[in-house]
């Protein structure tokens, strides 16, 4: 089961915790001070800490700040006789789970605990499934060049501190690679949680972010935490965050700078601890001048910029990045593609890549499922194809507008995949509803 810990100087009310707790298989622990008990916090690194507010030698909340200042892990009840409502409040703030008054009602208490617990193993699980994730795929930023040393060290001074980032770049290159490695290397015990801003409508998004009570909605039949909640003290990763809706982008604006939020349906407020990675492909910077984003957010969330150049400039990354990916295709598909023709490896480079990395990567695994021996093949007509231009594309980019260069690489990328509308969003970088919405824009046919 859990190890819980007990601080608190009622000796009564500890071993009728240690008698309750003890019973359903827990292992409990007490201890009687602020003293005492973050030594033992530090010790026996308990799952769930039931913590009094008032303690011979000090407080309850400050002995919480402590703790968290410290980076004890630990979901904290806060336990008391106190009826101060602003107490509840601060606790809660401080980053406690729940706030329980005495006398204890124990089948209130076994629940408060048990929902703690819950949310523990959930926070657990998802950092041991990235994590998984991470080690499966062999998720590394590949390459050589200056550019990509330059963004090795950018993650380097973020991974210094817990400030929000934000990071840029053309769909298919890597963004959340960069999400993922700064996270690595500053809270890699703890939960990384994706949101995909674009692939929702904004009411289910919001759900999805702060949670929902029971009855919140129609449909609402149970109380659900939200992927705030689920982020606990690790990286909340914002994808996409350019299509954030407006009315979310003031609630997110709020939790950025009051550190609280609250579930959809529900008046009670919850700490947020944990640190935000935005990333986008758009130009934000624009979209605050047409009143699409808000400026205070946007400062909000670039503390730390981070820009991720396209693959077209920086050519001497194609070929360790066909190195990299193809010892990871070839493990997922279990082949053993690994020599490339200097003409293929030549063709490649010239290439401009359109779709990034994300391409490249697509393109080489249906070279490996095509391959019949160890010789990559890949379709090097359709290569030269996309990379010359129709004749409207030869316009000089500067004299066109940004609409214009967007519908002409969908229509194009939508051409090359034969209306595969997976492969066509995947090296694009956006969800199928995104893609739908832009055909309607650009009045491009499913045909």
């Amino acid at each position: 089961m859990a190890k819980l810990l007990i601080i608190d100087d009622d000796r009564a009310a500890c071993r009728t915790l240690e008698l309750a707790f003890g019973g359903s298989g827990h292992d409990v622990q007490s201890a009687g001070s602020v003293a005492s008990g973050l030594e033992a916090w530090r010790k026996q690194k308990p799952d769930l800490v039931l913590l009094d507010l008032m303690l011979p030698d000090g407080d309850g909340l400050e002995a919480l700040s402590a703790a968290r200042k410290e980076g004890l892990a630990g979901v904290v009840i806060m336990i008391t006789a106190n009826e101060d409502l602003d107490k509840a409040i601060s606790a809660m703030r401080a980053g406690a789970f729940d706030y329980i008054h005495k006398p204890l009602n124990i089948d209130e208490l076994e629940l408060a605990v048990d929902k703690a617990l819950s949310l523990r193993e959930s926070q657990r699980h998802l950092a041991l499934v990235a994590d998984l994730a991470s080690e499966r795929s062999g998720d590394k930023i590949a390459g050589q060049s200056r550019s990509i040393v330059e963004v090795h060290k950018q993650i380097g001074l973020a991974s210094r501190g817990a400030a929000n980032v934000l990071i840029t770049g053309e769909s298919g290159t890597g963004k959340e690679l960069v999400a993922r490695a700064i996270h690595r290397h500053t809270s890699p015990n703890a939960p990384f949680i994706p949101v995909n801003c674009s692939a929702l409508v904004p009411t289910l998004l919001e759900s999805e972010l702060f949670g929902h009570v029971k009855g919140a909605f129609t449909g609402a039949n149970d109380s659900r935490p939200g992927r705030l909640e689920l982020a606990g003290e690790g990286t909340l990763f914002l994808d996409e965050i350019g299509d954030l809706d407006t009315a979310l982008q003031i609630k997110l604006l709020r939790v950025l700078q009051e550190r609280t939020y609250e579930r959809v349906g529900s008046n009670a407020s919850r700490q947020f601890n944990a640190r935000v990675i935005a990333a986008t492909h758009r130009d934000l910077a624009a979209l605050v001048e047409e009143g699409g984003f808000r400026e205070d957010l946007l400062y909000r969330l670039k503390v730390v910029e981070i820009h991720l150049p396209p693959l077209r400039e920086r050519p001497e990354d194609i070929e360790p990045l066909i190195e990299h990916l193809l010892a990871r295709i070839n493990q997922q598909l279990r082949r053993n593609v690994s020599r490339v023709p200097s003409d293929v490896l030549s063709q490649m480079t010239r290439y401009s890549w359109p779709g990034n990395v994300r391409e490249l990567e697509n393109r080489l695994t249906a070279g490996v499922i095509s391959s019949p021996d160890e010789t990559l093949r890949i379709d090097l007509p359709t290569l030269e194809a996309a990379a010359e231009p129709d004749a409207p594309a030869s316009q000089p980019s500067w004299n066109r507008t940004l609409e214009s260069v967007e519908k002409e690489h969908i229509e194009q990328v939508l051409r090359m995949t034969k209306n595969n509308f997976g492969e066509a969003c995947d090296i694009l970088g956006i969800s199928r509803p995104t893609l739908r919405r832009k055909m309607r824009q650009y009045g491009l046919r499913d045909d």
